[in-house]
């Protein structure tokens, strides 16, 4: 098959730099699929799970935040706040912080607070999601 250069960076790190088939990524409306020599496009990310496709077919699943990616030139950059692959999810971290923010949206606060504190929401939940999931491959 076909492949493609797949860059996902974060502030902290190169999540992965390298060859792949494929690319899934969130996008408001449903999710974007990428393949070799696709046309050029930017479009934002939300947060959800995502995965791609090695040249061995190795699919690899993680978690994304909200974030933009630019593809062209047989070449894909994926610029999040983070990428989070299950076994670096810390499942009773994620939990705690799910409940607070649900606590915390249950308060009247600010437009704001709200807004982050659904942010926090969306975050913790799809990281479980992820963790739970563990695999794609099988």
């Amino acid at each position: 098959m076909k492949t493609f250069q797949l860059e996902i960076l974060t502030p902290e790190r190169v999540f992965y730099r390298g060859e792949c088939i494929s690319l899934i990524v969130p996008i408001t409306d449903g999710m974007l699929g990428i393949m070799a020599n696709r046309e050029p496009i930017t479009a934002s990310l939300t947060n959800g799970e995502a995965y791609y496709t090695k040249p061995d077919g190795e699919k690899i699943l993680f978690s994304l935040s909200g974030g933009m990616i630019d593809v062209g030139n047989n070449a894909a950059k994926v610029l999040c706040e983070y990428a989070l692959l299950p076994e670096e999810i810390d499942e009773e971290k994620e939990r705690r912080e799910a409940e607070k923010a649900r606590v915390e949206l249950r308060k009247e606060q600010s437009r704001r607070d709200y807004m982050l504190s659904k942010i926090m929401l969306s975050n913790a939940v799809n990281n479980l999601k992820v963790k739970q999931k563990k695999s794609i491959n099988g």
